[in-house]
């Protein structure tokens, strides 16, 4: 069982810590990165020998070790909320979006449409399709295989159609 097991966070003040042990404590946790017992003694001016007994007494690397991570811990918690929510408005704004593109295709008059615009509108769905539908393993590993055998057959032809030139020529 540790000593920070007391129902006290490490960075409170301890049972039987004084007052002012417990300020010299707080001066130096709150001091973050650039954090030293003689920067405590010129705030304090107390005697380093005195601020050195007290961080050794009541484990001050420690208790800034601990305190330093709720921070840290917290700040992740933060961030972690703000970028849920940020996905969460991105979501409802992208289905918004989509709703009203689709009422915009619904009133569209093909007969009105060029050849260009009808292009566009296929190759847009088809892309957004691809996106939405992200990368299957699965399929990407298919297409290789047909796009080799493709590439087999091709040859095969090419050889056979050359093959059979040749024969002719010998003929």
């Amino acid at each position: 069982m540790s000593k920070w097991d007391n129902g006290v966070r490490a960075w409170e003040r301890q049972q039987g810590e004084s007052e002012k042990a417990y300020e010299a404590f707080a001066i130096y946790r709150d001091m973050g990165p650039e954090r030293s017992l003689r920067a405590v003694t010129g705030q304090l001016s107390k005697s380093l020998t005195l601020i050195a007994r007290w961080s050794s007494k009541w484990d001050w690397p420690e208790r800034v070790r601990q305190y330093d991570n709720s921070l840290e811990q917290e700040a992740y918690k933060k961030a972690v909320k703000s970028m849920t929510e940020m996905q969460t408005r991105h979501i409802k704004t992208a289905v918004l979006m989509q709703k009203k593109a689709v009422e915009a295709l619904d009133k569209l008059n093909i007969a009105e449409l060029s050849p260009k615009d009808i292009i566009s509108l296929i190759k847009g769905g088809s892309t957004l399709e691809r996106e939405t539908r992200g990368s299957d393993p699965i399929i990407e590993s298919r297409r290789k295989q047909e796009a080799v055998q493709g590439a087999s057959g091709l040859a095969d032809a090419i050889m056979e159609a050359w093959s059979k030139r040749k024969e002719g020529e010998n003929d």
